[in-house]
């Protein structure tokens, strides 16, 4: 499974450097200094591939385009935008049944059971049970071209309407908008998570080379475009944020993950192009905090980036 990255991760040590990062408590404003730390962590100078697969299933008709992914304790839920499906696989990558939604974008996946998908053909998200059965849709005759779908710790369903340059907050079970608030600030609104350490609210600006991070009423707080670092973002797509609250971007046309702190503060590319990743789309973490990775071309790779501290 690891042969897909192997030629370009052939003498790679992925402990031969380690970054050690302070992650700070939640934070109500983004300039809140403080000097404890309630978490220790140590990035791994490169991440370990420990798993890696091809979602293609026989009855494709088209290629491989990966636009999302979502995951619960059983299953990955890949969005197959090529082949207008939604794939369902273990976490080893075995496949197990799809979805057919008219050109679907991403996918969310929420506790109680319900995955909801974003259909471009048909302007609204498709509800269905994680075991395939259709329950309902949600944003008819609101929504003209969403794309990006998350669930926030409320449980509210959370998109991002690309057209109209808003995200749409939604009742998960009744479907009513509860809701809107402007993206005026971006060029080409895409994907779209919530930190779950301070709730903030992050979006990629595809357009714009850039990823935007709200508070969780909308006020802007600040845009990271790695300006800073000397490397510009190049079309980023999927984002993410993990149970420590660093932010994970994926920087398609760069060929890379960039890794920010829940204050938006650069810590390093977890895998790159020299790690054999290409034009990365679709990232989420797994319950075992573990960052997974899909390719535009349809390469999912499962990836071990960071090692707990133990004790003080």
């Amino acid at each position: 499974m690891e042969a897909m990255l192997g030629q370009s991760r052939r003498g790679v040590n992925p402990r031969s450097g380690q970054v050690t990062v302070q992650t700070q408590p939640p934070l109500a404003e983004q300039e809140t200094n403080t000097t404890s730390a309630t978490h220790p962590h140590v990035f791994f100078e490169k991440a370990e591939c420990v798993r890696s697969f091809r979602p293609k299933l026989e009855d494709d008709r088209r290629g491989i385009h990966i636009t999302g992914l979502a995951i619960d304790k059983e299953h990955m839920f890949v969005v197959d935008n090529g082949n207008n499906r939604t794939k369902v696989f273990t976490h080893g990558g075995q496949f197990k049944f799809d979805i057919k939604v008219n050109e679907p974008y991403d996918v969310a996946v929420s506790q109680t059971g319900h995955l909801y998908i974003t259909s471009w053909g048909d302007r609204c998200v498709q509800v269905y049970s994680t075991r395939g059965q259709q329950v309902t849709t949600m944003g008819q005759g609101l929504l003209e071209l969403p794309w990006g779908i998350t669930l926030n710790r409320q449980g509210h369903v959370m998109v991002c309407d690309n057209r109209k340059k808003s995200i749409f907050t939604f009742h998960a079970d009744s479907g009513q908008l509860l809701n809107t608030i402007p993206l005026s600030m971006c060029r080409y609104p895409r994907y779209i998570t919530v930190n779950s350490v301070n709730d903030n609210i992050v979006i990629s600006d595809m357009l714009g080379h850039c990823v935007h991070v709200l508070s969780p009423t909308g006020d802007h707080l600040y845009k990271y475009d790695g300006s800073r670092e000397g490397s510009k973002l190049s079309l980023p797509c999927g984002v993410c944020t993990d149970s420590y609250g660093h932010i994970f971007i994926a920087d398609r046309d760069n060929h890379r993950i960039v890794a920010l702190s829940p204050q938006g503060q650069f810590i390093r590319y977890i895998v790159t192009e020299d790690d054999g990743l290409w034009r990365p789309t679709a990232v989420v973490i797994n319950p075992a905090g573990q960052l997974v990775v899909g390719e535009w071309l349809g390469n999912v790779h499962t990836f071990k980036y960071i090692e707990l501290k133990q004790g003080k």
